[in-house]
Parts: C-alpha cells; sequence; structure tokens
C-alpha cells in the first residue's frame, strides 16, 4: 500500500482541484455549464450552481480531513463515501440523463474512481495497521523526546 503519505497528498491535491468547481458554482455558474454539462446547460440555474458548489466544498473539507488524519475510520469512511457519490453522480449524468459528455466526464469521474479504489482497497492499512503512531506523530504531539 502507498504510505499515508502519498494518500494525505492526492486528498489535499483532489481538494484543491475541487476548489475551481466551488468557485464557478459560485460565481460563474454559466461557465459551470457549458465546461462540464455542456450537453444541457440550460439546466444549470444559479441555484443548481450554488448547491453543486455547497456540495463540492463538503467534499473539500472532507478530504481535507481525511489528509489530516486518515486513520480515523469515521472520517475516512465518509471521505471514501463522498467519492462514491461523485462517481455515480456524473456517471449518471453521463449514462442516464445526458447532461454530460465523455469528455467531460473523464475528468471528474477519474479521480473520484482512483480515489474508491484507492481507499476502498486500503481501508484496513490505513484505518488499522498504519494507526500506530509513527515517530513523526510522536515528534510533533510531544510524546517522543
Amino acid at each position: 500500500m502507498p504510505s499515508v503519505t502519498a494518500l494525505r497528498r492526492w486528498l489535499v491535491f483532489v481538494a484543491l482541484l475541487r476548489l475551481l468547481s466551488v468557485y464557478l458554482g459560485f460565481f460563474q455558474p454559466k461557465r459551470l455549464a457549458t465546461n462540464l454539462f455542456d450537453k444541457a446547460p440550460e439546466q444549470v440555474t444559479d441555484l443548481y450552481g450554488r448547491t453543486f458548489a455547497t456540495w463540492t466544498t463538503v467534499t473539500c473539507a472532507l478530504c481535507l480531513l481525511c489528509a489530516r488524519n486518515p486513520r480515523v475510520p469515521a472520517i475516512y469512511g465518509a471521505t471514501l463515501f463522498s467519492f462514491a457519490i461523485a462517481l455515480v453522480h456524473f456517471a449518471s449524468e453521463l449514462l442516464f440523463f445526458e447532461t454530460i459528455s465523455l469528455v467531460n466526464a473523464l475528468q471528474p469521474m477519474f479521480f473520484a474512481a482512483v480515489s474508491v479504489l484507492w481507499m476502498g482497497a486500503g481501508w484496513n492499512y490505513y484505518t488499522s495497521l498504519a494507526a500506530t503512531e509513527t515517530s513523526e506523530d510522536q515528534v510533533t504531539s510531544g510524546k517522543l523526546e
């Protein structure tokens, strides 16, 4: 399994990428409509943009919380579940509702799928096996002198 540090970096990277969607949803929903939901931009209202941005802000917070401490099963599970929801959302928009093109669906689906696979496969490692404090954790908490 990749190190805890690698997962932390990945989660911070994904959170930073999601901030672009937050910005677009809150401040430029028409751009969100044309850049993401290109097959039905008329369905992306200002209200939908703000709702999308709010949800994405929550997922950013989950990524950052999990990056801070991936050893907490509740935070890890909520973050994993948020990626699964995102994957299902974009897959359904692509396959059933046909509001997004394959080209525009690939990027969010790629990050969601990689995250679901990585975090799903690493559940025991990151929440149990890696749960023992490292010397770095002990130094920062003052337990190791």
